[in-house]
């Protein structure tokens, strides 16, 4: 049975409540508790947000970060659990390139979590199969 889909507001760049995107870390299971001292300071760091609202409420955000000519690193796609599986995340993710891309940043990366290359193979997104991610550790 198809769910009817919401009217969703998107909106980049976006201003989002850091308590309202700390409730989706944690629904998302990406922070135990909503440390919305900590997303303020994610967000200031943060060169632009793609989001969607419905009916006022933020149900779903991505940020990038970016040196604001050349490159920009997109991260943190997050979607209600209730929305998901709608097309929302995916137009956020578009709504972000797109908006980099007028910027004039054309390298934009994004490392998709295990479990999330079905997702991203639906994209304009290309694997990258010559270069290999690294994450250093302190």
């Amino acid at each position: 049975m198809n769910r009817p889909e919401p009217e969703v507001e998107y909106r980049v760049p976006a201003e989002i409540d850091p308590a309202d995107a700390a409730a989706l870390y944690v629904e998302a299971g990406w922070m135990e508790s909503a440390d919305e001292s900590e997303v303020t300071a994610m967000l200031r760091g943060t060169y632009a947000v793609s989001a969607a609202f419905h009916e006022g409420r933020l149900i779903g955000f991505m940020r990038a970060f970016s040196d604001g000519v050349g490159d920009a690193y997109m991260l943190d796609l997050i979607v209600n659990k209730k929305y998901r599986r709608l097309g929302i995340g995916r137009k956020i993710l578009d709504n972000l390139t797109d908006h980099l891309k007028r910027q004039g940043i054309d390298w934009i990366l994004c490392i998709g979590a295990p479990g999330t290359g079905e997702f991203y193979s639906r994209t304009r997104a290309e694997k990258m199969t010559d270069y290999t991610p690294y994450r250093f550790e302190s």
